[in-house]
């Protein structure tokens, strides 16, 4: 059975949680003139607030020794985590070629599971035609890293990761939901950014955007932009998201 990459939802959809995974992580949802993403929470967090990817994780490592080759062709390979991994805890994450003298340099690959362990762990990709060429065991070294889309965190001050979306419901830790990226929102706002001006993660309070035109604008990059009124700060406002 597969599953959609994009479905076309109905206006309630966006703002519904559930305890069970729904879809593949990072699964889209349109509708209307917004989009969404699926995601999961590592921590309890409320609606109408900015996103992180959580912090890089032990097991997230790009010097993981192939343990199995993957063969060209082949959906297996065997890899040897920085920790031990529990059933499943990188699926729909990326497998990548980090180090290797052979045309296997550079590619990723979508996982599709594995077992619980920590040496020659069998990683399956989602990909039906397999590895495109040969990850060679002995020789190649393999980088993973979970989805963006788990375990995401209210974005802090200083952060820990990239923003990825902003909240439209209460989801409670270790649950799933979804998060806007494009098309008209409200956002918590720090400061005062004028109708239209373009907006960043804020550094000074977390969970909101702030205006572009701050000094750390280069760090944070442009998420979107104010709608048609002046924020007031600490106030949930209008705004128009591009998040990718």
């Amino acid at each position: 059975m597969s599953f959609p990459q994009t479905i076309m939802g109905k206006w309630g959809w966006e703002q519904v949680t559930t305890t069970a995974k729904k879809h593949k992580l990072g699964t889209r949802m349109q509708i209307a003139d917004t989009e969404y993403i699926y995601a999961s929470s590592g921590e309890a967090v409320i609606a109408s607030q900015l996103m992180e990817a959580p912090a890089l994780l032990a097991t997230d490592d790009d010097d993981l020794t192939v343990a199995t080759t993957g063969s060209a062709g082949g959906t297996t390979v065997g890899i040897t985590f920085g920790a031990s991994v529990t059933k499943d805890e990188y699926a729909d994450g990326i497998l990548f070629s980090n180090v290797d003298a052979s045309t296997a340099l550079g590619w990723r690959y979508r996982i599709k599971g594995h077992p619980a362990g920590t040496s020659d762990v069998t990683v399956t990709i989602d990909h039906e035609d397999g590895f495109i060429t040969e990850i060679l065991a002995g020789t190649a070294k393999a980088g993973a890293f979970k989805s963006f889309y788990e375990g995401v965190l209210q974005s802090n001050t200083t952060p820990v990761g990239p923003a990825i979306g902003v909240t439209v419901s209460d989801i409670a830790s270790g649950s799933y939901g979804w998060l806007q990226v494009k098309g008209p929102g409200v956002c918590l706002i720090q400061g005062t950014p004028a109708p239209g001006a373009g907006l960043m993660r804020s550094d000074a309070t977390e969970g909101a955007m702030e205006d572009f035109t701050e000094a750390s604008a280069t760090l944070w990059g442009c998420l979107g932009q104010m709608g048609k009124t002046t924020a007031v700060n600490g106030e949930y406002h209008s705004i128009f998201l591009n998040i990718v």
